[in-house]
């Protein structure tokens, strides 16, 4: 088994077993009954979002861009170009100490695998000159 989503109580037997803590069923066929009926999906989310974030999927980053009618539009064209699933965005203009023409732009997106989060990132340098990448750089 891969993957399972199975709330406390169902796993805890799973659990034992795999920890070697039965040894009375060594060598026997077992059935676990693994259920996840009382899982909140709320907490599912959270718990697949931390997954993500973990294995380089989502990423949150900021950058600036534009304040230009088409400013933002072409940083989720850029996104779109490679691939990453745009999940949140965020934008402020009245905090910016640069140009008046600028406007600083929070997102969280999706990406297939951190190899492919670092092409986006790439891509992003060589577009624009004020990057913020990664989860301890950006308030959101």
């Amino acid at each position: 088994m891969e993957k399972a989503v199975v709330e406390g109580a169902g796993a805890a037997a799973l659990a034992a077993v795999l920890a070697g803590q039965l040894p009375e069923l060594q060598g026997k066929r077992v059935i676990i009954a693994l259920t996840g009926g009382n899982i909140d999906t709320t907490i599912l989310g959270r718990c697949l979002d931390r997954g993500l974030a973990a294995d380089g999927r989502l990423v949150r980053f900021g950058v600036t861009v534009s304040d230009r009618p088409g400013g933002i539009a072409e940083l989720t064209k850029l996104l779109a170009s490679m691939g990453a699933s745009l999940k949140d965005i965020f934008h402020e203009r009245a905090w910016l100490k640069s140009d008046i023409f600028s406007v600083h732009v929070k997102c969280v997106i999706e990406t297939k695998d951190r190899d492919h989060a670092d092409k986006v990132y790439q891509a992003l340098c060589a577009r624009y000159s004020h990057i913020i990448w990664g989860p301890s750089q950006v308030d959101l």
